[in-house]
């Protein structure tokens, strides 16, 4: 193998190196799990092929390198600069970037990339020196390419605070005990807007002042499901140590995720624990899949049960019939809808399985109080609903 080809692998970046001949591109490497298709875009993107380096900026920090020496074309990255120090990083309209574990990339500081890439270039032999990447950094080219993979936080609105609406979706998240429902709320949280200006000062103490504060509202939810006071509070007391103790926007972002995810399963366990094993089958069945049409038989088939016994148990073990149960995971799930969209009642009937938006608002009218319009437009007024208020399931 080929000394360049060597340094990329080890120091295992995402990278790809095309051979060039007669408008044609041969992949002669490529390894890390970013799409060809990805990096065949971002060589098409290069404004001049004569230009034997070429910076891209896909957000604050988030950069992809290309170095061009007779016909082949070696692109790095997406890289992550995690002290933000790079001379392309200080502009107006800068972004601190999340990265979920969907965007395979890696992270070094500003001075390790530099020296990457005069090394690389050193071994292709291309007359490269720091005044000239620096250079090169400074004349990013934009990128929107990944774009779908990122979630960016804006910090330029003072006084902007993050939607409501997210924030109950990620208490409820924790609530509910679904660790997989957080993902997606808090990519609605940190898309939905603006995170609140918390603090004076750096950006990254700002992310820590809003992770310890919703790590306390989750906190808070997990004790309103059943966990004990004193776990909770001593995990919250942990949890601030860790995010008080990182570095980098992308650590503190996913410690942030991480630790709601947590909390979820802390709290699944529990609702879990005093279950018998078909009870707790039928219960994840319906809370994972809220517009499944299962019905009781079906169930009681799954589970090599009867139907009159599987009742009988999920009524004495969760306090609500099977069927009452449904519908309250039903509605469950159009608060959130409600909260988090802007969908028509009639779509939300469809993706639920109500037979139709009459179905839908005579339910919801009928466990929450109010039409699902006015619920929307009142975000106060599910504030202290859950379902588990319409059980007696002990989470304790």
């Amino acid at each position: 193998m080929q000394l360049d080809l060597r340094y990329l692998q080890a120091i295992n970046a995402p990278a790809i190196v095309f051979k060039t001949d007669q408008s044609q591109l041969e992949i002669t490497f490529k390894q890390g799990k970013i799409l060809t298709s990805g990096y065949v875009t971002v060589f098409h993107e290069i404004p001049t092929h004569d230009s034997p380096l070429t910076i891209f900026q896909h957000s604050q920090n988030l950069f992809s390198i290309c170095l061009r020496h007779a016909d082949y074309c070696y692109i790095l990255g997406p890289i992550l600069l995690t002290d933000a120090t790079s001379p392309a990083t200080d502009t107006p309209n800068a972004r601190t970037i999340y990265l979920p574990q969907l965007l395979s990339t890696y992270a070094i500081s500003w001075q390790q990339c530099l020296n990457q890439i005069l090394a690389l270039a050193q071994i292709i032999q291309l007359p490269l020196d720091a005044d000239a990447v620096t250079t090169a950094f400074d004349h990013a080219v934009p990128s929107n390419q990944f774009n779908d993979k990122l979630i960016l936080v804006n910090f330029e609105d003072e006084g902007a605070h993050v939607s409501y609406a997210y924030e109950k979706a990620l208490k409820t998240a924790v609530e509910l005990g679904k660790p997989s429902m957080v993902h997606d709320a808090f990519i609605g949280l940190v898309n939905s807007g603006r995170i609140g200006i918390l603090a004076d000062g750096s950006d990254l103490r700002n992310i820590k002042n809003w992770g310890i504060i919703s790590t306390s509202v989750t906190i808070r939810a997990a004790i309103h499901a059943g966990m004990d006071f004193d776990q909770a509070y001593s995990l919250n007391d942990h949890d601030v140590r860790t995010l008080e103790s990182l570095t980098t926007y992308d650590d503190v972002m996913s410690a942030i995720e991480s630790m709601i995810k947590d909390m979820a399963q802390r709290v699944h366990q529990l609702h879990a624990v005093h279950l018998s094993a078909p009870v707790r089958r039928a219960y994840q069945i319906i809370m994972n899949s809220p517009e499944t049409t299962v019905t009781v038989a079906q169930l009681a088939n799954q589970l090599g049960l009867s139907p009159h016994y599987l009742s009988a148990l999920f009524h004495t073990e969760i306090g609500v019939t099977l069927s009452r149960f449904k519908i309250l995971v039903k509605i469950n799930r159009t608060i959130e809808i409600l909260q988090t969209t802007n969908l028509p009642l009639s779509e939300i009937a469809a993706i639920l399985n109500f037979a139709d938006q009459a179905h839908l608002t005579r339910e919801f009218k009928r466990f929450v109080g109010c039409p699902p319009n006015k619920a929307r437009n009142n975000p106060h007024l599910t504030e202290d609903w859950h379902l588990y208020n319409f059980t007696s399931i002990n989470v304790g």
